[in-house]
């Protein structure tokens, strides 16, 4: 990937000498007014990203795709993880087109496809700024505008098209889904969860557990943190006797540390850890930096579907100290919309995971898919 910056009268004529360069494929990263000593070459500086027609080489044939649209990563090389990795950065970008183009098109979407996908997002409770920013990219695609992608342009056939498969185009631009445990680089299998009190963090590794471990015969070795409540590990250890798997309480980074040592790398390790209120700042923070020492742990941010955009956000927020790779959305069987969750996971740019709703063990839990979750958010 290449970036370049680009000076002209205004915004779209910067955009077009890159496209003459760079090829439609270019993508807007940032567009400013040029600073004093550059504005003698223009008013305006748009920076560009391209691949590096060899890049585009390598990710068109860098092997098998998920279902998601990402190359697989089980036993992908690392060069095909780069690239994985590389794909979804220039989807990230791309967003920066639509914001560019919300703010010169202005927050309303004056043309009824891009109405009824605005009416359409908000009633499915997503972040108004999000919903305006999409239903202003629907539109855009059904005028033609040079900025969307070939994709936008070939939904329909004759005169404007469809909005409804248009909106569809551009949620499965913005979210992504991963349902897998454990990071592919790394020897041993290791997820934790963590999150808010009372997002399901301890059913959901139980149904994990099942799922994942039992049902695919795949030894299972659960690991709780929760030494910050009077019994906190009790119930998991119950589970653990029930399921006939391994268990072990660890308290600190060296018992954490033997913990998995003692796991082989055919095991599924699944750790589990107390819920943290905002107030509990100083345990979470202790937590956070004993995980950090294993990198091979792959974290999951375990949120309540139930939550409303300011809590989610500000949740998310809190836990970034985790460094948590994945989210994984629970009581989506007590959830009236689906809006919040889609708006975070768009906001952090992080997949999903597993679904839960339900007490039921295992069936209440889900591997999360595109389809899925946008089906969740429109209903």
């Amino acid at each position: 990937m290449k970036l370049k910056s680009f000076f002209a009268g205004t915004v779209e004529a910067a955009l077009g000498l890159a496209r003459e360069e760079l090829g439609e494929e270019a993508v807007l990263v940032d567009s400013r007014k040029a600073p004093p000593e550059a504005q003698h070459l223009g008013q305006y500086e748009v920076v560009v990203a391209a691949l590096d027609p060899r890049e585009a080489e390598k990710v068109s044939a860098a092997g098998p795709r998920s279902a998601d649209g990402l190359n697989e990563p089980p036993g992908a090389n690392p060069l095909e993880r780069e690239l994985a990795e590389l794909r979804r950065e220039m989807e990230r970008l791309r967003s920066a087109v639509w914001q560019s183009g919300v703010g010169m098109r202005g927050p309303a979407a004056p043309l009824p496809g891009g109405r009824e996908a605005l009416g359409t997002l908000l009633e499915a409770g997503l972040d108004p700024a999000l919903a305006h920013e999409i239903a202003a990219c629907v539109e855009a695609c059904r005028m033609g505008d040079p900025l969307v992608g070939g994709d936008c342009l070939r939904a329909g056939a004759g005169g404007l098209p469809d909005w409804r498969p248009l909106l569809k185009l551009e949620l499965e631009r913005r979210i992504h889904a991963e349902p897998l445990l454990g990071r592919p680089e790394a020897a041993l299998a290791a997820a934790a969860l963590v999150g808010p009190p009372g997002s399901g963090k301890t059913t959901t590794l139980v149904k994990l557990a099942v799922r994942m471990g039992l049902e695919k015969r795949r030894p299972v070795r659960i690991i709780s943190m929760d030494n910050y409540r009077v019994a906190g590990s009790e119930p998991l250890r119950t589970y653990a006797a029930i399921l006939g798997v391994g268990f072990r309480c660890a308290d600190s980074a060296p018992a954490l540390r033997q913990a998995l040592a003692e796991a082989s790398v055919k095991d599924l390790v699944l750790i589990d850890t107390p819920g943290f209120a905002p107030g509990d700042a100083e345990a979470a923070a202790e937590l956070a930096e004993i995980l950090r020492q294993y990198p091979e742990i792959e974290v999951h941010l375990t949120l309540a579907a139930t939550t409303r955009n300011a809590d989610l956000t500000c949740a998310v927020d809190r836990f970034e100290r985790f460094r948590p790779s994945k989210l994984l959305f629970t009581r989506l069987d007590e959830a009236t919309s689906f809006g919040p969750a889609f708006s975070e996971a768009v906001r952090t740019a992080k997949p999903v995971s597993f679904l839960a709703g339900g007490q039921r063990i295992p069936e209440d839990l889900e591997e999360a898919g595109r389809e899925r979750l946008i089906g969740l958010l429109l209903g």
